[in-house]
């Protein structure tokens, strides 16, 4: 009763925070994908997708986006319920239990991705449920609940393949507590199997060519490149052993940035007191190693193929870390109730309630609306039976969302540009058939010309008329209200927005578009391929020095960056 009390309260705190309209990154391609039944990018998500299509119908109320915005509180809010139960089943009382909950449920990164359209909500709920299902078969040693677990991690790979890592974690912890035989690997592989078969869903879906069908896994090798991330795999930024010490510095600063610093302390109080626990079935010790190999395997994962932003800007990566330290420090608040004097107890209620305090302003997405007026507006602004050729997750996801699923614009033909296999040769004639592009195509085409024209690049007839005036906005709805918070990728697109607009008014107005520049470098003051592309424009220009201090500041950004190269 509690639990389900619990996991409706924090339901309620995600959804009244949640976000309205589509969200940057990931969110479009991936609420498209739930929409249409398609297939997004590697792995394919197809829990995801499927249990996302299905929620959509059962939650009719809405927009499409606003329902996977629930989806996602939903997720998050069960997982810190069962974190709850999970809790209680190894013996912590309630109050420990509930401290455990709120430390993951207030959690920056995690309560970021509890009211948003991405994967992370329901990963974490999948590794709560099978946490919970492992202390069950170290209690029991019962050959149904091992297959439960191996069940659980396959279905979560559907989702998200950190899943398949945390079976690993949970294999070692089981032949250390069993032993191994080889007979004893039958029944887990097989469950495991039998959760991973949605991914069945792509093969059979990628035959009907859905409008969003990411790498045409129709055959067993385009599934495999799928399912393993095949082309994902070359961006990594760590370069030698050295540059460890880099990630892990980050990694357990942000143990401690996400939990309040006093939950991280508790959670190596809650090592101690499991590792001293005496119990028969060593249940308490099997979960604080599963808690430690998955933190560890979480780190080193990421590691091997995590990008600069996905080791140091994006901590979202690291939510089963936290669920893991959420877990040990409600064994260590258990242990510092014990020793506090009654009176002094209610203390330990302080570390939530600051997350709380603090992290409502920075995760209330309810006034968001940035990337659907950026990509509302690339849509609304072009002739009819224009061509729009789109790239760049942070544009061209939000417009696959509008167009393919709210109908925004349906006489206009989206090309998705890197999606999948890339799209089919395009034709047009550029006198009859507009042509605009996201970014600069950088084609060498004497007979084209590409102009700037607002937000956006038109392709057109060399020695033709001049290009089309659209219309667009000044200003991005919510980005100078402090009451939308803005992550790096929205910051990212605030400045891209600016970025066009210099562009466009640099043929004409170089004050304004210095204006605009500038507006841009204070929008995203950590995005080097701006800089990079700011220094052209001055050195362009005959600015040395700027062009210099912005090449600096890319540099200084990102030193590894391939623009660097």
């Amino acid at each position: 009763m509690t639990a389900a009390a619990l996991g409706a309260t924090l339901f309620l705190v995600y959804a009244l925070g949640a976000a309205r309209t589509i969200y940057v990154g990931d969110s479009g391609e991936l609420v498209a994908a739930a929409a249409l039944l398609g297939i997004p990018h590697p792995s394919g998500y197809p829990l995801y997708v499927l249990l996302g299509k299905a929620w959509t119908i059962l939650v009719p109320a809405g927009s499409i986006a606003l329902r996977m915005s629930l989806f996602s509180a939903a997720a998050a809010a069960a997982a810190c319920a069962l974190l709850y139960v999970l809790c209680r089943r190894m013996s912590l009382p309630v109050a420990a239990s509930l401290f455990a909950a709120a430390i993951l449920a207030f959690g920056r990164s995690f309560w970021s991705e509890a009211n948003i359209q991405r994967t992370y909500a329901l990963n974490a709920l999948c590794l709560m449920l099978a946490a919970l299902l492992l202390n069950r078969w170290l209690a029991s040693r019962a050959p149904a609940h091992l297959a439960a677990v191996y069940f659980v991690c396959g279905l979560g790979a559907c989702n998200h393949l950190f899943m398949a890592v945390a079976a690993i974690c949970a294999g070692m912890v089981v032949m250390v507590a069993a032993g191994f035989r080889p007979v004893r690997i039958v029944l887990p592989l097989a469950a495991f199997a039998l959760g991973m078969l949605p991914y069945l869903y792509l093969p059979l879906r990628s035959r009907f060519d859905p409008p969003l069908d990411w790498g045409n896994p129709e055959t067993l090798s385009g599934l495999a490149a799928v399912m393993v991330r095949r082309d994902y795999w070359g961006r990594a930024w760590i370069e030698g052993p050295a540059d460890l010490l880099a990630v892990a510095g980050d990694y357990l600063w942000s143990l401690g940035a996400e939990t309040a610093w006093a939950g991280a302390a508790l959670a190596v109080l809650g090592c101690v007191t499991l590792l001293r626990r005496r119990t028969a079935d060593g249940a308490a010790r099997g979960m604080l190693a599963f808690a430690l190999l998955t933190m560890a395997a979480n780190v080193v994962v990421l590691a091997a193929h995590g990008s600069r932003e996905d080791l140091f800007l994006w901590h979202r990566y690291y939510i089963p870390s936290y669920a893991m330290v959420a877990l040990l420090a409600g064994a260590g608040c258990h242990e510092a109730l014990r020793r506090l004097p009654a009176a002094a107890r209610t203390v330990v209620a302080i570390v939530p309630l600051f997350l709380l305090a603090a992290g409502w302003s920075a995760t209330d997405r309810s006034r968001y609306r940035i990337a659907d007026h950026y990509s509302r507006s690339l849509l609304e602004a072009l002739p009819p039976g224009s061509h729009l050729l789109a790239s760049d997750d942070n544009i061209l996801f939000p417009l696959i969302y509008l167009h393919h699923v709210e109908g925004v614009r349906p006489d206009v033909n989206l090309v998705m540009q890197g999606v999948g296999a890339g799209p089919p040769p395009l034709r047009f004639d550029p006198d009859i058939e507009p042509l605009f592009l996201t970014h600069h195509p950088n084609w060498t085409l004497p007979q084209i010309a590409i102009e700037p024209v607002g937000l956006l690049f038109q392709a057109r007839r060399a020695g033709s008329a001049a290009p089309v005036s659209l219309r667009f906005p000044e200003t991005l709805a919510g980005e100078d209200d402090p009451r939308v918070p803005k992550d790096d990728l929205t910051r990212n697109l605030i400045g891209h927005f600016h970025y066009m607009r210099g562009v466009t008014a640099a043929r004409d107005n170089w004050g304004a578009a210095r204006r605009e520049f500038d507006m841009a470098s204070r929008a995203a003051p950590d995005n080097d391929v701006l800089f990079y592309n700011l220094g052209l424009i001055y050195r362009g220009r005959g600015l040395p020095d700027d062009a210099q201090a912005a090449f600096e500041r890319s540099r200084t950004i990102d030193p590894r960056g391939a623009i660097q190269r």
